[in-house]
């Protein structure tokens, strides 16, 4: 029973974000929205902060099986990447604020080391997909770095776009295009 009560906060958190932002949510809107006491809320959730960390451990867990997803048998590396990477960048799109929170918030690691491991498998699993698409012979750095890029790259188009940046004329409309090209150009 335990489970299925955080469950259902962390779904009516989740709907609170989406439909009025990371200030919409207060842990008395939960609680009421979700017919929860303070006391049963506050047995789930410490407090807003813990809450949140929540959201972005299951955000990131949703963004780790898109990657398994892609690593599957019979896509290459290039294919996955694309995958994953058009993932995360519909993520931020539809999510803005969820995205933002997870990779626009410094988590006190001591507190939240979840959410730390959470990024630092998805950097790992997105690294071995780089390194195996990489040239044989190059220094193990390499794909490190280029992984570094290819999410720095993703987080850039994600806020250009939503800060309205994403204008025709400079070709960020479709995100698609570019990442293929630079996945061409990285892997090629």
């Amino acid at each position: 029973m335990g489970n299925e009560m955080k469950e259902h906060l962390l779904k009516a958190a989740r709907d609170l974000m989406d439909k009025g932002g990371i200030n919409a949510l207060s842990m008395r809107t939960l609680g009421n929205l979700a017919g929860f006491s303070r006391t049963a809320l506050y047995r789930h959730f410490e407090n807003k902060e813990s809450l949140l960390a929540a959201i972005v451990a299951e955000n990131f867990s949703q963004l780790e099986e898109i990657i398994n997803q892609a690593e599957e048998p019979g896509k290459t590396p290039g294919q996955a990447l694309s995958i994953l990477l058009t993932a995360f960048y519909e993520f931020g799109i539809r999510h803005p604020d969820h995205y933002r929170l997870m990779f626009s918030t410094r988590w006190d690691e001591t507190r939240h080391p979840e959410i730390k491991q959470a990024a630092k498998s998805m950097f790992a699993k997105t690294a071995a997909l780089v390194s195996g698409a990489a040239r044989p012979g190059l220094s193990p750095e390499i794909p490190v770095q280029k992984t570094a890029v290819l999410f720095a790259f993703i987080h850039g188009m994600v806020e250009l776009h939503l800060s309205g940046h994403n204008e025709v004329s400079k070709g960020l409309d479709d995100a698609q295009p570019l990442i293929d090209l630079l996945i061409e150009s990285m892997l090629g």
